[in-house]
């Protein structure tokens, strides 16, 4: 079973590399299988199809790319905890800004792709949403302790909020070649910050 592991591992990191050389419409199986030192037949054990391979390679692809914004939902959950209001708020700034940053790296469409190649697979695609809904619960339960706390308005539906705010780092992509309609990610974060303080910003 370990070698059974280390065998579909390798054959997902070279796909992996393959993917952010040539992008995933160049992947090819034979070159994977001649890459990990296996045979074809040994790849279709492993992954029932080209797409599940390549939309598992983009799963984890999403994660190293992502893993730069996992420090800010333990900060927020730490400042509710400790009744910090402003590393709250700085936490979910930065957070903000950072979601932004990530989205203007030069393959622009690359996140657009990403999701497309995991889209592709019900089963990986089932997978990859329970991931982040558990992550959007998370979330969620952060900014209803902050309205409870006064310290975002309570107008603000909660699950809208992480909604948008996903969407919209996501969406910047349509957006980052227009010279009207490609605010920095600082504009972005002083918007959210005012959406989501609204009445409580003046208490």
């Amino acid at each position: 079973m370990r070698r059974d592991s280390e065998t579909r591992q390798r054959i997902l990191d070279v796909t992996i590399a393959a993917i952010e050389k040539d992008g995933s419409r160049h992947v090819r199986i034979a070159e994977v299988a001649n890459r990990s030192r296996v045979g074809v037949p040994t790849i279709y054990y492993h992954f029932e199809s080209r797409t599940q391979l390549i939309a598992e390679a983009q799963v984890a692809i999403y994660q190293r790319l992502t893993e730069p914004l996992h420090v800010y939902l333990p900060r927020v959950e730490a400042a509710l905890a400790n009744d910090d209001q402003e590393a709250f708020h700085n936490a979910l700034g930065e957070n903000t800004e950072m979601a932004w940053t990530l989205g203007q790296l030069d393959e622009k469409w690359g996140i657009v792709k990403l999701l497309l190649d995991v889209w592709s697979q019900p089963k990986v695609r089932d997978e990859f949403c329970t991931r982040l809904d558990v992550q959007f619960e998370r979330w969620n339960d952060a900014m209803e302790h902050a309205k409870d706390l006064g310290w975002i308005s309570e107008r603000v539906d909660s699950r809208t909020l992480v909604a948008t705010f996903w969407a919209a780092s996501i969406g910047q992509v349509i957006t980052s070649n227009s010279p009207q309609f490609n605010p920095t990610p600082q504009q972005v974060r002083g918007f959210f910050d005012f959406a989501i303080r609204g009445d409580a910003a003046l208490k």
